[in-house]
């Protein structure tokens, strides 16, 4: 069986981290492992984090940072210092801390992995058809579809919901798409395929990643992402396309 390690980045999620799912979750997979990455959290986070590792010492590491580095130097940390534990992990990837995306799909994401040796990445993906429980704020799903757009055409890949945050990695990728500081707070999703792309060439990419639609996944209330930053995300995509320009 193979073992994952899962990156849940935490900024003042002390009111609502939801500690006994993480735990009833873990007690049927001991193959699951989580850090839980403390992103300069000015509230009682890094306590609840504490307490919540008592319960599960063998499963749960809290990493602390003393300033807020954004989601994505939040997820970069957990990655990096997961990525030196020896054993090492088969698999690390990350899921935010409400769980939108329910653990359970930690199991459906470790699955496509295990079945195709050649992936390097598995996305999970928000396509809402006649089996799936898909629940989106209508204005943010269309928004989100005219963002997405542009970053597959910024890629030039056909990725359908490249910002999903229910993500996991073989370790072999991990320290090379890391490595290096992101462009954007939020898109760095995007800055990882372009990696991708940059180390292996945009047609063997394909064979690397791979989208698996989620079964469930559900909007929760309380977004770190205030409304304004919209209007900043289209710059941070023009840097970004910038930067990678010439994959």
């Amino acid at each position: 069986m193979s073992s994952v390690c899962v990156i849940v980045p935490c900024y003042n999620e002390a009111r609502r981290l939801p500690a006994d799912a993480f735990v009833g979750y873990l007690s049927k997979r001991t193959d699951v492992s989580f850090c839980f990455v403390n992103d300069g959290s000015t509230d009682q986070t890094q306590a609840v984090l504490t307490q919540l590792q008592a319960r599960c010492p063998g499963q749960i590491t809290v990493l602390n940072l003393p300033q807020n580095a954004g989601k994505a130097g939040a997820v970069r940390a957990g990655i990096l210092h997961c990525a030196q534990i020896t054993p090492a992990f088969d698999y690390l990837g990350y899921f935010d801390a409400d769980l939108a995306t329910p653990l359970n799909a930690i199991d459906d994401l470790s699955a496509v992995l295990d079945q195709t040796p050649a992936l390097d990445l598995v996305m999970g993906s928000r396509i809402k058809y006649l089996s799936t429980d898909i629940r989106r704020n209508t204005f943010r799903h269309y928004a989100g579809r005219i963002v997405a757009t542009f970053i597959s055409n910024i890629l030039k890949l056909p990725v359908y919901d490249s910002q999903c945050g229910a993500k996991l990695f073989r370790h072999r990728a991990v320290v090379s798409l890391f490595q290096e500081p992101f462009i954007s707070p939020w898109l760095f999703d995007v800055e990882l395929l372009a990696r991708l792309i940059r180390q292996h060439g945009r047609g063997p990419v394909l064979t690397r990643v791979a989208e698996r639609p989620l079964r469930q996944w559900t909007e929760v209330d309380g977004s770190r992402i205030r409304p304004s930053y919209y209007f900043k995300l289209w710059y941070e995509l023009y840097r970004i396309r910038q930067t990678y320009r010439s994959l």
